[in-house]
Protein backbone atom coordinates (compact mmCIF):
# COMPACT_ATOMS: atom_id res chain seq x y z
CA UNK A 1 0.00 0.00 0.00
CA UNK A 2 1.20 3.41 -0.65
CA UNK A 3 1.98 5.60 1.60
CA UNK A 4 0.75 9.63 2.15
CA UNK A 5 4.25 10.63 1.06
CA UNK A 6 4.34 8.41 -2.05
CA UNK A 7 0.69 9.75 -2.96
CA UNK A 8 1.79 13.27 -3.35
CA UNK A 9 4.65 12.44 -5.13
CA UNK A 10 2.65 10.58 -7.74
CA UNK A 11 0.05 13.76 -7.91
CA UNK A 12 2.81 16.16 -8.46
CA UNK A 13 3.71 14.06 -11.15
CA UNK A 14 0.40 14.21 -12.94
CA UNK A 15 0.14 17.51 -12.61
CA UNK A 16 3.73 18.27 -14.16
CA UNK A 17 3.20 16.24 -16.94
CA UNK A 18 -0.46 18.30 -17.70
CA UNK A 19 0.93 21.48 -17.39
CA UNK A 20 4.25 19.98 -19.49
CA UNK A 21 1.37 19.11 -21.85
CA UNK A 22 -0.11 21.98 -22.00
CA UNK A 23 2.98 24.62 -22.21
CA UNK A 24 3.13 22.85 -25.68
CA UNK A 25 0.42 24.18 -26.94
CA UNK A 26 1.02 28.50 -27.73
CA UNK A 27 -1.14 30.49 -26.00
CA UNK A 28 -4.05 31.68 -28.53
CA UNK A 29 -4.52 34.94 -26.36
CA UNK A 30 -0.48 35.69 -27.42
CA UNK A 31 -1.31 35.58 -30.99
CA UNK A 32 -2.76 37.65 -33.77
CA UNK A 33 -4.90 35.57 -35.03
CA UNK A 34 -6.44 34.80 -31.57
CA UNK A 35 -6.53 30.51 -32.58
CA UNK A 36 -3.96 28.07 -32.40
CA UNK A 37 -3.34 24.39 -33.55
CA UNK A 38 -3.77 21.85 -30.65
CA UNK A 39 -0.19 20.18 -30.58
CA UNK A 40 -1.22 16.34 -30.54
CA UNK A 41 -4.90 16.08 -32.17
CA UNK A 42 -5.87 17.53 -35.86
CA UNK A 43 -8.82 17.86 -34.86
CA UNK A 44 -8.60 19.96 -32.35
CA UNK A 45 -7.77 23.46 -31.59
CA UNK A 46 -7.40 26.37 -29.42
CA UNK A 47 -9.35 29.52 -29.38
CA UNK A 48 -8.97 32.95 -27.30
CA UNK A 49 -12.27 33.97 -26.00
CA UNK A 50 -12.44 36.49 -23.03
CA UNK A 51 -9.01 36.17 -22.34
CA UNK A 52 -9.24 32.64 -21.43
CA UNK A 53 -7.45 29.58 -23.82
CA UNK A 54 -10.38 26.79 -24.48
CA UNK A 55 -10.37 23.87 -26.61
CA UNK A 56 -12.74 23.18 -29.33
CA UNK A 57 -13.84 20.28 -31.97
CA UNK A 58 -13.54 20.22 -35.76
CA UNK A 59 -16.80 19.34 -37.24
CA UNK A 60 -17.40 15.61 -37.61
CA UNK A 61 -14.58 14.10 -40.10
CA UNK A 62 -12.96 17.92 -40.06
CA UNK A 63 -9.14 18.85 -39.41
CA UNK A 64 -8.13 22.36 -37.83
CA UNK A 65 -6.59 24.06 -41.09
CA UNK A 66 -6.43 27.61 -39.79
CA UNK A 67 -8.87 31.04 -39.02
CA UNK A 68 -11.01 31.89 -42.27
CA UNK A 69 -9.59 28.54 -44.22
CA UNK A 70 -11.25 25.02 -44.71
CA UNK A 71 -14.89 24.73 -45.41
CA UNK A 72 -16.40 25.27 -42.23
CA UNK A 73 -15.00 26.78 -38.93
CA UNK A 74 -11.53 26.57 -40.05
CA UNK A 75 -11.53 23.03 -40.51
CA UNK A 76 -11.27 21.41 -43.71
CA UNK A 77 -10.95 17.96 -45.04
CA UNK A 78 -8.07 15.85 -44.12
CA UNK A 79 -6.38 15.21 -47.39
CA UNK A 80 -6.47 18.66 -48.16
CA UNK A 81 -4.62 19.56 -45.00
CA UNK A 82 -1.01 19.60 -43.61
CA UNK A 83 -2.31 19.87 -40.02
CA UNK A 84 -2.30 16.68 -40.02
CA UNK A 85 0.75 15.18 -40.52
CA UNK A 86 2.50 12.65 -38.38
CA UNK A 87 2.21 11.82 -35.38
CA UNK A 88 -0.76 14.32 -35.07
CA UNK A 89 -3.66 12.04 -35.15
CA UNK A 90 -7.65 12.47 -34.82
CA UNK A 91 -8.91 11.68 -31.81
CA UNK A 92 -12.63 11.96 -32.31
CA UNK A 93 -14.43 8.99 -33.51
CA UNK A 94 -16.37 9.23 -36.49
CA UNK A 95 -20.27 9.42 -36.29
CA UNK A 96 -21.57 7.83 -39.66
CA UNK A 97 -25.05 7.78 -41.35
CA UNK A 98 -26.03 6.24 -44.63
CA UNK A 99 -23.11 6.93 -47.26
CA UNK A 100 -21.10 8.77 -44.77
CA UNK A 101 -18.57 7.56 -43.17
CA UNK A 102 -18.14 10.80 -41.01
CA UNK A 103 -20.60 13.55 -40.58
CA UNK A 104 -18.31 15.59 -43.10
CA UNK A 105 -16.53 14.21 -45.89
CA UNK A 106 -16.68 13.32 -49.73
CA UNK A 107 -17.03 9.13 -50.14
CA UNK A 108 -17.16 6.70 -52.67
CA UNK A 109 -20.74 5.68 -54.09
CA UNK A 110 -21.39 2.14 -52.57
CA UNK A 111 -22.35 0.69 -56.63
CA UNK A 112 -20.99 2.78 -59.33
CA UNK A 113 -17.75 4.16 -60.27
CA UNK A 114 -19.03 7.48 -61.84
CA UNK A 115 -21.09 8.47 -58.96
CA UNK A 116 -20.03 9.51 -55.14
CA UNK A 117 -21.31 11.26 -52.46
CA UNK A 118 -20.47 14.39 -50.67
CA UNK A 119 -21.89 14.38 -47.08
CA UNK A 120 -22.49 17.59 -44.66
CA UNK A 121 -23.54 17.66 -41.55
CA UNK A 122 -24.71 13.99 -42.04
CA UNK A 123 -26.36 14.57 -45.33
CA UNK A 124 -25.44 12.91 -48.30
CA UNK A 125 -25.87 14.22 -51.70
CA UNK A 126 -25.33 12.06 -55.25
CA UNK A 127 -22.63 13.50 -57.46
CA UNK A 128 -21.77 12.42 -60.80
CA UNK A 129 -18.70 12.57 -62.76
CA UNK A 130 -19.17 13.50 -65.97
CA UNK A 131 -17.37 13.08 -69.78
CA UNK A 132 -16.20 9.82 -68.97
CA UNK A 133 -14.13 10.25 -65.89
CA UNK A 134 -14.32 8.09 -62.85
CA UNK A 135 -14.40 9.06 -59.15
CA UNK A 136 -10.85 8.04 -57.38
CA UNK A 137 -11.35 7.34 -53.62
CA UNK A 138 -7.37 8.46 -52.65
CA UNK A 139 -7.41 11.27 -54.92
CA UNK A 140 -11.39 12.25 -53.74
CA UNK A 141 -12.13 14.19 -57.11
CA UNK A 142 -13.30 12.84 -60.73
CA UNK A 143 -10.30 11.19 -62.41
CA UNK A 144 -9.14 9.78 -66.09
CA UNK A 145 -10.14 6.10 -65.74
CA UNK A 146 -6.71 4.79 -66.40
CA UNK A 147 -5.78 6.32 -62.80
CA UNK A 148 -8.88 4.14 -61.26
CA UNK A 149 -7.96 0.75 -60.12
CA UNK A 150 -10.44 -1.97 -59.32
CA UNK A 151 -13.32 -0.19 -60.53
CA UNK A 152 -15.77 -1.92 -63.28
CA UNK A 153 -16.11 -0.82 -66.62
CA UNK A 154 -18.79 1.41 -67.13
CA UNK A 155 -22.12 0.24 -68.92
CA UNK A 156 -22.02 1.94 -72.22
CA UNK A 157 -19.08 0.18 -72.92
CA UNK A 158 -19.92 -3.30 -71.97
CA UNK A 159 -20.75 -4.70 -76.09
CA UNK A 160 -17.50 -2.99 -77.33
CA UNK A 161 -14.65 -2.05 -75.10
CA UNK A 162 -13.00 0.16 -77.62
CA UNK A 163 -16.22 1.14 -79.45
CA UNK A 164 -18.26 3.89 -80.33
CA UNK A 165 -21.75 4.90 -78.61
CA UNK A 166 -23.93 7.51 -80.02
CA UNK A 167 -24.90 9.80 -77.47
CA UNK A 168 -28.54 10.04 -77.45
CA UNK A 169 -29.70 11.98 -80.95
CA UNK A 170 -26.75 14.52 -81.03
CA UNK A 171 -25.34 14.62 -84.62
CA UNK A 172 -22.11 15.91 -83.72
CA UNK A 173 -21.15 13.92 -80.68
CA UNK A 174 -20.91 10.81 -79.43
CA UNK A 175 -18.83 8.31 -76.81
CA UNK A 176 -15.73 6.95 -77.33
CA UNK A 177 -14.74 4.13 -74.89
CA UNK A 178 -11.38 3.33 -74.38
CA UNK A 179 -10.53 0.35 -72.62
CA UNK A 180 -14.05 -0.42 -71.53
CA UNK A 181 -14.44 3.87 -70.04
CA UNK A 182 -16.40 6.64 -72.68
CA UNK A 183 -15.10 9.80 -73.38
CA UNK A 184 -17.05 12.41 -75.46
CA UNK A 185 -15.82 13.15 -78.78
CA UNK A 186 -16.71 15.74 -81.44
CA UNK A 187 -17.34 15.40 -84.93
CA UNK A 188 -14.88 16.99 -87.01
CA UNK A 189 -16.64 20.34 -88.57
CA UNK A 190 -19.34 19.18 -91.30
CA UNK A 191 -19.32 16.18 -90.43
CA UNK A 192 -22.09 14.18 -88.32
CA UNK A 193 -21.91 10.88 -86.24
CA UNK A 194 -23.56 7.64 -87.98
CA UNK A 195 -25.37 5.62 -85.63
CA UNK A 196 -25.06 3.03 -88.18
CA UNK A 197 -21.42 2.72 -88.85
CA UNK A 198 -20.72 4.47 -85.40
CA UNK A 199 -18.00 6.77 -87.25
CA UNK A 200 -18.14 11.10 -88.40
CA UNK A 201 -19.20 10.74 -91.73
CA UNK A 202 -20.20 13.16 -94.42
CA UNK A 203 -24.01 13.90 -94.35
CA UNK A 204 -26.22 13.44 -94.96
CA UNK A 205 -27.40 10.25 -93.10
CA UNK A 206 -30.93 8.78 -92.23
CA UNK A 207 -30.59 10.50 -88.72
CA UNK A 208 -28.93 13.65 -89.62
CA UNK A 209 -28.80 16.19 -92.39
CA UNK A 210 -26.09 18.77 -94.32
CA UNK A 211 -25.09 21.55 -91.17
CA UNK A 212 -26.50 24.86 -92.12
CA UNK A 213 -24.28 27.29 -92.91
CA UNK A 214 -24.48 30.66 -91.63
CA UNK A 215 -26.21 32.92 -92.54
CA UNK A 216 -25.05 36.89 -93.78
CA UNK A 217 -25.26 39.47 -91.37
CA UNK A 218 -28.50 41.35 -91.37
CA UNK A 219 -26.53 44.48 -91.97
CA UNK A 220 -24.88 42.98 -95.08
CA UNK A 221 -28.44 42.26 -96.43
CA UNK A 222 -30.11 45.29 -96.04
CA UNK A 223 -26.99 47.11 -97.76
CA UNK A 224 -27.62 44.95 -100.76
CA UNK A 225 -31.35 45.52 -101.10
CA UNK A 226 -30.62 49.08 -101.00
CA UNK A 227 -30.74 50.94 -104.32
CA UNK A 228 -27.70 52.60 -105.46
CA UNK A 229 -28.39 56.48 -105.83
CA UNK A 230 -25.04 56.63 -107.80
CA UNK A 231 -26.25 55.42 -110.70
CA UNK A 232 -27.85 57.75 -113.48
CA UNK A 233 -31.45 56.28 -114.00
CA UNK A 234 -33.08 56.62 -117.60
CA UNK A 235 -35.72 59.07 -117.58
CA UNK A 236 -39.31 58.04 -118.63
CA UNK A 237 -40.67 58.02 -122.10
CA UNK A 238 -42.81 61.35 -120.74
CA UNK A 239 -39.94 63.26 -119.38
CA UNK A 240 -38.01 62.80 -122.89
CA UNK A 241 -40.68 64.32 -125.27
CA UNK A 242 -40.82 67.30 -122.50
CA UNK A 243 -37.36 67.64 -122.76
CA UNK A 244 -37.50 67.66 -126.63
CA UNK A 245 -40.33 70.28 -126.59
CA UNK A 246 -38.22 72.53 -124.52
CA UNK A 247 -35.43 72.46 -126.75
CA UNK A 248 -37.12 73.27 -129.86
CA UNK A 249 -38.46 76.10 -128.49
CA UNK A 250 -35.50 77.67 -127.42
Amino acid sequence: MLSRQHWTGLIVLVVYATFASCAQVEDPCKTKSRVVADDKYCDKYWECDNGQSIQYDCPNGLVFAGKHRGVTEGCDYPWRSNYCEYPKVQTNPPIGTEHCDWLYGIFGHETSCTRYWTCWNGTATEQLCIGGLLYNENAHSCDWPENVDGCQKHPLCNEDPNGNVPLGKSCNRYWQCQGGYPRLQRCPAMLVFDRRSLRCVVPPTEDCDVPTTTPPPLEEENQDSRPNTHKSQRPSHGEFQDRQRQASRN
